[in-house]
């Protein structure tokens, strides 16, 4: 088909790609319809692991990368579980944690000293004897 735009002369070509008929998708206005899918699917890029200045990121299909993230990371928990380092890790987590909590309450206390709260001093000293 011969088409002009503002003095330009070209001519269409409409693609006419093969498509297979799918499986029924449902029915309108009383009638079945079925999906259409292309004959040649193109082949999805390759998904690979890149690192650029430092940061990681991925390419190739978001649903294929998200996989394969999954993927390792199942594998590195199924390492942990094996080596038996799993309570290990988690004594220390829970030491860490306590530590931490610990060094809050203390600066917490040490604020409520500076500002005088005799209330808010009882409170925390109560807090700690929870905690110990």
């Amino acid at each position: 088909m011969k088409l002009t735009y503002r003095g330009t002369h070209y001519e269409q070509n409409p693609l006419n790609p093969e498509v297979t008929a799918g499986e029924t998708g449902g029915k309108y206005r009383g009638q079945t319809w079925t999906r259409h899918y292309p004959r040649h699917i193109p082949q999805t890029q390759p998904i690979a692991e890149l690192k650029y200045r430092g940061v990681a990121y991925s390419i190739g299909d978001p649903l294929d990368v998200e996989l394969m993230v999954l993927s390792k990371q199942r594998s590195k928990d199924a390492s942990v579980v094996e080596s038996g380092s799993v309570k290990k890790c988690a004594n220390e987590i829970t030491k860490a944690h306590l530590t931490n909590i610990r060094r809050n309450l203390e600066h917490r206390l040490q604020v409520a000293r500076e500002q005088g709260d005799q209330n808010l001093i009882r409170l925390l000293e109560d807090e700690a004897k929870q905690i110990a």
